[in-house]
Formats: structure tokens, sequence, C-alpha cells
């Protein structure tokens, strides 16, 4: 029985400092802001002299999400066609 004890008390000094350590915390990172995919395209004239060597390259890039007051976002109402008759 004296073992026993003994054992039990060895077991449970040693255990404490394991049970002691924390995880260690997740890195905080700053919020990323929200990002938009936006499509790129542009148009590779590879021989000047043909015109089918001319070739379309497109790819989607992500930026940064920009916040705009609602005003400056609408588009401006086209002109009325001026009616003769």
């Amino acid at each position: 029985m004296y073992k026993s004890l003994v054992a039990l008390a060895i077991l449970s000094v040693a255990s404490a400092p394991v049970l002691a350590q924390t995880a260690p915390a997740p890195a905080q990172s700053q919020a990323k802001p929200p990002m938009v995919k936006k499509r790129i395209c542009e148009v590779v004239d590879e021989d000047s002299y043909s015109r089918l060597g001319n070739r379309k390259i497109c790819r989607t890039i992500e930026v940064p999400a920009t916040q705009t007051s609602g005003q400056n976002n609408q588009q401006t109402p086209a002109p009325a066609p001026n009616e003769r008759g």
C-alpha cells in the first residue's frame, strides 16, 4: 500500500507541469479588408503584320474592395434626344 501511495504522489508531481502548460494562442492577424475578384483583359499583338496574330489574354485578380458612398457610384442619365418635328 505504501508503494502505491508513493507511485501516486510521484505521478501527480510529474504530471502537474504538463497540465499547467497552456496551448500557444493562435497568432492574431489583422482583419483583412474584403477582397473583390476583378477580371483584367489585354490584347497581345504577336505579329503586327497579321490580323490573326492578336490574342486576348484575360486573368482574374483579387483587389481590396473600395468603400464609396452611394452617390458617387450612380451613373448619370443620358441626355434626352432632341425631337424635331
